[in-house]
């Protein structure tokens, strides 16, 4: 159960108190359940508004967008700014964006660049040329724009679609807003133990990617960068802590793991410093698996004065769940939100006729034979993520894979080790390698589940295919965002046991048609 209301911070208080009386009186866990739609569906693609078409598939809880009113001012914001300069930035904060930027998400190919892009000039087809995407161009405004004096806590969901640059989004604000205090305090960085921020992220793998990004700008901004993951050592981390942490990257589990050792009195104690929270993932740490551990986490940030909840997609329980605790929170999205990036091509192979005769496997042979066989990608290593509905699928389909067909393939699932996660994933989430030999193209398969799906940068992955088609469609979404990131190219392949069943009818056109999904 959650603390009685007068141990909590005002910021929470606030959350729980309307109209004079409590309206959070149950554990978090039992919101998030309570949170879920009760709805069910039939799985069936249809519309659900009049005013714009959306469309609903699969089962769980609907997707949902904020009102029109909430958003004004941003439409005009998209259209003005179009470069780096012109974001409200201090210029080291600026600086250190663009560096890890173009050293680590702008591929310097042609290949990889959407074909809808309009190409400005030989420096940007090369990669040297950068521009702020909406998600970061409305983050940056609305975050620092709030007034200093406004309230305790500011909270905010930040909302973009797939591959849009979620991770710059909150990171430049934070790392302006640590710059800031140390300007007011009257030096560069500050030796003080304690933590400034926290970055909480659902899974080991992406606590690796985001402390890569946040590393990056050690040089730049001396960054005091620390990572608190499985391969952590205590003494290292307290080291880390007794100079000062700017930014903390963990998961909920491990930070909470902290209040086992000797050295750590409370957390309460070792958190009373945090002024800046990033909830990413949200729709997975806000849900019952995790809630009660992020939220627990949370109130003993005495001092959070900025919460910021990232997702590519929200539910309408995530709503509802981030509205009872914090129901000021300041919305932060795009037009784009719940559609599948322009940048990836949909291609569905029905596999019920003929050649296939209702094997999917057959036709993810022929889909793997005719990526590898396509002329694309000249010169590089082709990468393919194919995702499975179940675990105990993966394994066994990358034995048929290899048997059957000879490919180079790999499996991924929770129950392998976090280094052998580690070494599996590793080619592909680094850019594509160069053949050695070009007239000899190579490919690589891995199979995993939606482990994979949330927030994995696959650098140049330019193909996905969904072997099965998930039951949500937050899934659908999420997979399907693993290619066309930052406007660069992809495709993706979904397999149908039977284009016209009642679950799938349909569900190509709504995808090819750019239609937002609920």
């Amino acid at each position: 159960m959650l603390r009685s209301i007068q141990a909590l911070p005002y910021s929470f208080r606030r959350a729980q108190l309307i109209c004079g009386r409590r309206r959070f009186a149950h554990s978090a866990k039992w919101f998030a359940s309570y949170a879920k739609s009760p709805a069910k569906s039939s799985g069936k693609p249809k519309i659900i508004s009049s005013e714009e078409k959306v469309y609903k598939f699969g089962n769980g809880p609907a997707l949902k967008t904020f009102d029109k009113e909430d958003l004004r001012g941003l439409s005009g914001l998209y259209e003005r700014v179009q470069e780096f300069y012109q974001l409200k930035l201090l210029p080291e904060v600026r600086s250190a964006m663009i560096e890890e930027l173009k050293e680590n998400t702008v591929l310097k190919s042609q290949n990889y660049m959407s074909p809808n892009r309009k190409k400005l000039s030989e420096s940007e087809l090369n990669g040297l040329v950068i521009r702020p995407t909406n998600i970061q161009k409305a983050a940056i405004k609305i975050i620092n724009g709030t007034p200093k004096t406004h309230k305790l806590l500011n909270p905010y969901i930040l909302a973009g679609e797939t591959g849009s640059g979620k991770t710059w989004a909150y990171l430049a604000p934070l790392l302006q807003k640590l710059r800031e205090f140390y300007i007011s305090e009257g030096h560069e960085q500050s030796n003080k133990p304690g933590i400034r921020s926290v970055i909480l992220l659902p899974t080991h793998e992406l606590v690796d990617q985001v402390f890569k990004t946040v590393e990056h700008t050690k040089n730049t901004l001396g960054t005091k960068v620390a990572l608190w993951d499985l391969d952590s050592n205590f003494k290292d981390f307290m080291d880390s802590y007794r100079q000062g942490i700017d930014v903390l990257v963990t998961t909920p589990g491990k930070l909470a793991s902290l209040a086992k050792y000797d050295d750590i009195q409370n957390l309460r104690q070792l958190l009373k410093n945090v002024s800046f929270c990033v909830v990413d993932e949200a729709d997975t740490l806000m849900d019952e698996s995790f809630i009660e551990d992020t939220y627990d986490l949370l109130k003993k940030m005495n001092g959070l004065r900025h919460l910021v909840f990232v997702t590519a997609t929200i539910s309408s329980s995530l709503r509802k769940v981030v509205k009872s605790l914090f129901p000021d929170f300041v919305p932060i999205t795009t037009p784009s939100l719940h559609k599948i990036p322009k940048a990836i091509e949909v291609r569905v192979i029905d596999a019920k006729p003929k050649p296939y005769n209702g094997s999917r496997l057959k036709a993810l042979a022929q889909v793997l034979y005719a990526i590898h066989c396509d002329g694309t990608e000249p010169g590089y290593e082709k990468r393919v993520v194919v995702f499975v509905n179940e675990k105990k699928q993966a394994p066994i389909l990358a034995q048929q894979l290899r048997e059957r067909y000879k490919h180079d393939v790999e499996s991924m699932t929770s129950d392998d080790t976090p280094e052998d996660r580690r070494r599996i994933l590793e080619p592909f989430i680094s850019p594509p390698q160069p053949l050695k030999d070009p007239s000899k193209p190579t490919l690589k398969v891995l199979i995993c589940t939606d482990l994979m799906s949330r927030g994995i940068n696959f650098r140049g992955v330019r193909n996905v295919v969904l072997y099965n088609i998930p039951n949500m469609t937050s899934d659908l979404v999420h997979r399907m965002g693993r290619t066309g990131r930052m406007n660069q190219s992809g495709r993706a392949f979904l397999i149908l046991e039977d284009k016209s069943a009642p679950n799938t009818k349909g569900l190509a056109k709504v995808l090819r048609n750019n239609r937002r999904l609920a």
